[in-house]
């Protein structure tokens, strides 16, 4: 695993992205202060005891458990970078990521797919990750898979005015899954998203922002929910490509501002796909008429016959149904 969490990435390279275990000291502005973070920049005894019970390995599945606690950036990133195969991280505390430069990734070791990074905040979700800096940076992993468990995710990256398509939106991209976890904020995909929301409460906190917004890659979502003004977003930015979104065994209630999706490719696509199955949309908000759409489910600038949109055994409301090639079909059930 390379590069991750704190990352001066090595040989030149320009600072990525602090992983910072946040412990509550605020200075005047409202942000931790990183003197007061354990796991960075402090040491007691009773860290020193946690880790030196803390990391055991197995042969045969390469698991790891580690709680950091060193002095210095440096030396948490070369830990990670000399790490293969799997390693989680039980926080114990709430993290931060912070954004240095834009669009600078995580890296894990040795760029194989195979090394998995997991973040794992523990039963319940009272421990938060929270992505911080004045956006523009994406938090993503180059030759593994970033997982992030049992945590609220947040964002704190608002500022990066100079692009709206990026403002406000907290910025994931590469192989990264998120499990149980609730997203407290919004989330855009880029870089070559390889994403996996399971078992995930995904909340829209502000009239004009999404839950979640696919803009490159593909993405996954079964047995999420979506909650608050506005839900799944796919629209491309910029030569983007998305390739494909499944949604499965989620839930769209009660989405005040728009229907569970919006919908734009940047222009007419051959490998872009949207399935959903067994999907509840309920009591969500109506289409914008100047669009292809239907009331509660959908809205598209992009024409349904240019990529291919399908669902399978969904309710919008009390009515079961289908979608196939842009028709809707009440399901006798």
């Amino acid at each position: 695993m390379k590069k991750i969490l704190c990352a001066l990435l090595a040989l030149g390279m320009v600072f990525s992205v602090t992983f910072a275990a946040a412990c509550g000291g605020k200075g005047g502005d409202g942000r931790t202060n990183s003197s007061d973070c354990l796991g960075i920049v402090s040491s007691s005894s009773e860290s020193d005891e946690s880790v030196a019970g803390s990391e055991e390995s197995s042969e045969e599945d390469d698991w790891e458990e580690f709680i950091p606690d060193y002095t210095s950036p440096e030396e948490l990133t070369e830990y990670f970078a000399g790490k293969v195969g799997t390693v989680t991280y039980n926080t114990g505390k709430h993290l931060e990521v912070q954004s240095l430069a834009i669009d600078a990734p995580i890296y894990l070791g040795n760029y194989s797919e195979h090394n998995v990074f997991t973040v794992d905040g523990g039963e319940g979700f009272g421990k938060t990750l929270t992505v911080l800096g004045d956006g523009g940076g994406v938090v993503q992993s180059n030759g593994g898979i970033l997982v992030l468990k049992n945590l609220t995710i947040q964002n704190n990256t608002h500022g990066f005015g100079s692009n709206y398509y990026r403002d406000h939106y907290a910025e994931f991209g590469g192989k990264v899954r998120f499990e149980n976890c609730v997203i407290a904020c919004s989330i855009q995909l880029r870089n070559d998203a390889e994403a996996e929301f399971i078992d995930c409460e995904i909340q829209s906190t502000a009239t004009d922002m999404y839950g979640v917004w696919v803009a490159d890659g593909s993405a996954k979502f079964d047995g999420c929910t979506f909650t608050g003004y506005r839900g799944l977003k796919v629209h491309e930015i910029g030569g983007m490509d998305v390739l494909s979104v499944t949604v499965e065994n989620c839930i769209f209630d009660n989405l005040t501002t728009k229907p569970a999706i919006a919908i734009d490719f940047e222009e007419p696509v051959s490998f872009g796909t949207i399935t959903f199955k067994y999907c509840e949309i309920l009591n969500c908000a109506p289409y914008k008429k100047t669009v292809e759409g239907i009331d509660g489910f959908y809205e598209s600038v992009t024409p349904t016959e240019n990529y291919t949109f399908t669902a399978t055994e969904c309710w919008l409301d009390v009515i079961p149904f289908d979608f196939i090639d842009g028709e809707f079909i009440e399901l006798d059930i």
